[in-house]
């Protein structure tokens, strides 16, 4: 009998499955399957099922940390249009290629597939995959799981996430080699939201477009920053696409009024 308990209870955590009736923000996170292994968890990953939820994968516990809302969805296109403006509107075999929610070996090299909500890719025409970079793990990373080239640019987005979960994904991108990370122009990483304080009338200071301060400024070079690896005899090419110099521009007060014009009325 105790055998049969225990081998139901195995099978009952080897289920990878969502619940049927919508999760609701306010649930979250949300675990929906313990003692789940990495090669599992990669296949549910391939197999496109969390599409519409962000996962997180915790030594063996699958977890929801947040969900695609129209909020999130709404960022997130906006935030691709950002990174488009530079292909100067061409849309085939463009230079910067955008993706939303390619998988990525962990930087962990633990085994694990992760994917951010947004990558930023150079065009292979430009930017040549780079050799196994061996065991010392020289160099930027060759590919994401898919083998085009890895991301040079990441976009996290959370609306329901918390900070520790956000801040915790966004440490393990930060492991990886040759990684920047590039928030607001502000001397605080924080802000009430909205345009004015919560629960008084004095202003954030985010209440225009255009204000450097609720701005994040990006290199556009860095979408095709590629590094040559000697130690591999890896060199990249020199040519690069005729694109505009100067930064990427992504004003915080146009993602703060997407989000401020979809709440609740």
């Amino acid at each position: 009998m105790f055998r049969n308990l225990t081998k139901k209870l195995q099978e009952h955590f080897q289920l990878l499955e969502f619940p049927k009736e919508l999760i609701e923000e306010n649930s979250l996170p949300f675990k929906i399957a313990s003692n789940i292994s990495i090669k599992k968890y990669n296949k549910f990953l391939e197999s496109r099922k969390p599409s519409g939820y962000k996962l997180e994968y915790n030594n063996g516990d699958v977890i929801i940390i947040d969900v695609c809302t129209e909020v999130h969805e709404a960022v997130v296109a906006l935030l691709q249009d950002y990174f488009k403006i530079p292909n100067g509107g061409v849309i085939i075999n463009p230079p910067i290629l955008i993706r939303g929610q390619p998988f990525h070996p962990s930087p962990n090299a633990d085994g694990l597939d992760i994917a951010p909500d947004i990558a930023i890719y150079p065009d292979e025409a430009y930017v040549s995959r780079p050799p196994d970079s061996g065991p010392l793990n020289l160099g930027p990373p060759p590919s994401d799981t898919m083998g085009n080239s890895h991301a040079r640019i990441i976009c996290e987005v959370a609306v329901s996430q918390d900070d520790r979960g956000l801040r915790k994904k966004c440490e393990l991108w930060m492991s990886q080699m040759y990684a920047t990370l590039w928030r607001q122009g502000f001397p605080t990483r924080k802000w009430h939201f909205g345009t004015v304080q919560k629960r008084s009338n004095r202003p954030t200071g985010c209440n225009a477009p255009g204000i450097p301060a609720y701005q994040i400024n990006i290199p556009i070079s860095d979408v095709f920053y590629d590094p040559p690896i000697p130690a591999i005899g890896y060199v990249p090419l020199v040519s690069h696409p005729a694109i505009p110099d100067g930064n990427f521009i992504i004003d915080l007060y146009e993602i703060q009024q997407i989000i401020l014009k979809r709440q609740p009325r």
